[in-house]
């Protein structure tokens, strides 16, 4: 939970989409299983490649062990990348409140980057959707522009187009009241 100030309440919370983990888990996948094809499915390999496989390196005996205990070495060791990769995704997320946006994003396992930035300071938002996938699925990046620090992203968002209408929302609804003060502190 992101540190709130007096009178603020989350309005929305944005994360990537699921689809953004997808790629790396069925590479990580791949690379588990590719090995234990060699061992345990050898004859869905070619008789040549086996062969060769064969001669150089004899399945038997410590040598057996020995492959073994690298591919279990291999798994741990993808086991870790998942969770490396699954911390990154989940913890990147964007809140919007009814005064600011905070932008969490993890990078690595002990680095945090928070940002955060008023609604009445935000001069445009944007949506890109790249590719056929990406419209599929509804997933994108959005853009914030703000007077003083540029433009804050944030890619693979779910539903970028919602995140978007719901950020220009709250930006027109804090500008009306910014103006509503003003007209009343002129009127007196």
């Amino acid at each position: 939970m992101p540190p709130l100030e007096d009178g603020e309440e989350i309005l929305h919370t944005a994360r990537k989409h699921w689809f953004i983990l997808v790629g790396p888990v069925v590479f990580l996948c791949f690379l588990g299983i590719f090995p234990g094809l060699f061992l345990f499915v050898p004859h869905v390999l070619p008789a040549e490649l086996l062969a060769v496989w064969n001669s150089t390196i004899p399945l038997e005996g410590s040598y057996t062990f020995s492959v073994l205990f690298l591919w279990t070495l291999e798994l741990l060791i993808l086991w870790i990348a998942l969770f490396l990769f699954w911390t990154d995704y989940y913890l990147d997320v964007w809140f919007v409140t009814n005064q600011r946006i905070i932008a969490i994003e993890q990078e690595g396992m002990f680095n945090r980057v928070v940002s955060t930035f008023r609604l009445d300071m935000i001069q445009d938002a944007s949506v890109n959707v790249p590719g056929m996938l990406a419209t599929f699925f509804r997933f994108g990046t959005v853009s914030v522009s703000t007077a003083s620090s540029g433009a804050f992203k944030f890619s693979g968002a779910a539903n970028p187009i919602r995140l978007k209408e719901k950020i220009m929302e709250e930006h027109h609804r804090v500008q009306t009241e910014k103006q509503e003060v003003w007209v009343k502190s002129e009127q007196i």
